[in-house]
């Protein structure tokens, strides 16, 4: 036993070896008259790749005209290379006190370099923007007027150009000799005129601004010139819902003469002409008016308080059926859910105001479809409604319901007692509506 503990101690008396000694660090400190480094500091920003300029003030007049030092000048940069912000890196005020160091060491050679370096903190200031130049928009408004009267003139249809021209024809200062144009007098007139009576049109706004408030209807543009400016679409279909919208399968079908199948009359028999003639906006509102109703078939119960939304899973199964590709997204669906259903009852429930509001945008976007004259026929028939209870919703947002005109009749290829069948809503300026409707929100 001592002898194989003797040859254990005589092998590790072998191998042991004695350990290295650490190579020593070479230490340089380096201050002389070259430029020493920059340290900055970015508290809260990132560092941006721009140029800088960089300035120096000596802390004595004994150090002017020598080269930059730590310790006895200051130093700043700036740059005002972004667009809009200000870069500025300056000294703290508490690094007076304060000796800030560079080192840098070679592994090759085990050489460390000291050296004095400046410190700067970097700060960000935004720049002041120029004053707006109101003469110059101005001017630049007047020659997008005068651009699109000549657009209209040019390529506009007919009601279009006599709009243009009987506007051209009415303007006060048309003669170039001075008979037409205004003078001191008239301009003095016209403006007591208008201050005259701003009360009393200030009154007729808020009374017709207060009854629209009550109305559940989208926002109507009230100084609109034309009827297509009365409902817009980013009225009609908020832009966050709009970039959500797809049309791109239905312009492939409808080119390759493919059937596409919904549910609902309306979108089906327009679907086809505006893919073709690549209206996306109205092939959006179209593929929305179909969201819409199916949405509205989705929902349950009835009566007094309205309908019931139903559960979220069973509204994706109801508007996204397996085995089917889907029309809409889940995002579109869930935002047409929160902005038909009461907030109220945590987007569960459609009350009669919202249930009625669902209506009203249902039947402004056929409006915007059909060129703000439109068949109520198919839409009546997805809605599973009366024709009375449709034209009250009409009504509400302006349109009047009257029967087809004899050219339409004609372009439409039915007879007369065909005709005396079917009725139109049609937006027409100015627009009157109903003090008494179908909701009202107390």
């Amino acid at each position: 036993m001592a002898e194989k503990d003797s040859k254990k101690r005589k092998r590790k008396s072998e191998g042991a070896e004695t350990p290295s000694k650490k190579t020593a660090i070479s230490v340089t400190y380096l201050d002389d008259d070259a430029l020493h480094p920059l340290l900055v500091s970015t508290p809260g920003l990132t560092a941006p790749s721009i140029p800088f300029q960089a300035y120096t003030k000596p802390r004595s007049s004994k150090h002017t005209g020598k080269t930059p030092q730590p310790n006895t000048h200051d130093i700043l940069l700036h740059s005002s290379a972004h667009q809009r912000v200000d870069y500025t890196a300056a000294p703290s005020t508490t690094d007076q006190y304060l000796t800030h160091y560079l080192a840098v060491f070679d592994p090759a050679t085990n050489k460390l370099q000291i050296t004095p370096a400046h410190h700067l903190n970097l700060r960000s200031i935004p720049r002041k923007q120029a004053p707006i130049d109101e003469e110059a928009q101005k001017a630049q408004r007047a020659t997008y007027t005068a651009q699109r009267e000549d657009l209209g003139k040019a390529f506009g249809t007919k009601k279009a150009q006599k709009f243009i021209a009987s506007r051209t024809d009415n303007a006060i200062d048309k003669d170039p000799k001075g008979k037409g144009k205004k003078s001191d007098v008239q301009d003095a007139i016209l403006e007591s005129m208008s201050v005259a009576s701003t009360p009393q049109q200030q009154q007729k706004h808020s009374e017709q601004d207060d009854l629209l408030a009550s109305k559940p209807i989208p926002r109507p543009n009230l100084s609109a010139e034309n009827v297509e400016d009365v409902y817009t679409f980013d009225t009609l279909i908020p832009p966050s819902d709009a970039r959500l919208i797809q049309v791109r399968d239905w312009q492939t079908a409808a080119r390759a003469n493919e059937p596409v199948v919904l549910g609902h009359r309306f979108p089906v028999f327009r679907l086809g002409a505006a893919a073709k003639s690549d209206e996306i906006t109205k092939l959006k509102a179209l593929r929305y008016i179909a969201l819409l109703l199916a949405f509205h078939d989705s929902l349950t119960g009835g009566g007094r308080n309205g309908k019931k939304v139903p559960k979220k899973e069973a509204l994706l199964k109801h508007l996204q059926p397996p085995g089917k590709e889907a029309l809409w997204s889940e995002a579109l669906i869930d935002s047409v859910r929160i902005r038909f259903a009461s907030s109220a009852s945590n987007h569960t429930e459609v009350p009669k105001w919202e249930l009625e509001k669902l209506y009203t945008h249902i039947c402004a976007l056929t409006l915007y479809v059909d060129d703000w004259r439109t068949d109520t026929t198919a839409i009546r028939e997805d809605l599973k409604m009366d024709a009375k209870q449709l034209g009250l919703y009409f009504a509400e947002l302006g349109a009047k319901i009257v029967p087809p005109t004899e050219r339409e009749r004609a372009d439409l290829g039915i007879s007369k007692a065909q005709a005396g069948a079917m009725k139109f809503a049609r937006l027409k300026l100015p627009l009157e509506f109903p003090k008494a409707g179908v909701g009202r929100r107390r």
